[in-house]
């Protein structure tokens, strides 16, 4: 059975969603932007700190993982 690669979707974004944005901004564009940067950053910063470094660097412990039959005593 082979994996094969997800489709890359791209979010749907509505000219209401953007107009909605803009009124919550007083139809300031670039307050608008620097909020949603903002929250970008925020949930970035969110993702990074729930992905643990080992996971990210492939390094797994002992007990985390099934040993390979190579690997059993």
């Amino acid at each position: 059975m082979s994996s094969q690669p997800l489709e890359k979707t791209e979010p749907e974004v509505s000219e209401q969603e953007i107009d909605d944005v803009l009124a919550e901004f007083n139809g300031d564009p670039r307050a608008a932007i620097r909020a949603l940067l903002h929250d970008q950053a925020a949930l970035i910063r969110d993702a990074q700190q729930a992905v643990s470094r080992g996971f990210i660097r492939g390094v797994f412990s002992a007990g985390a993982r099934r040993l390979d039959v190579e690997d059993e005593v």
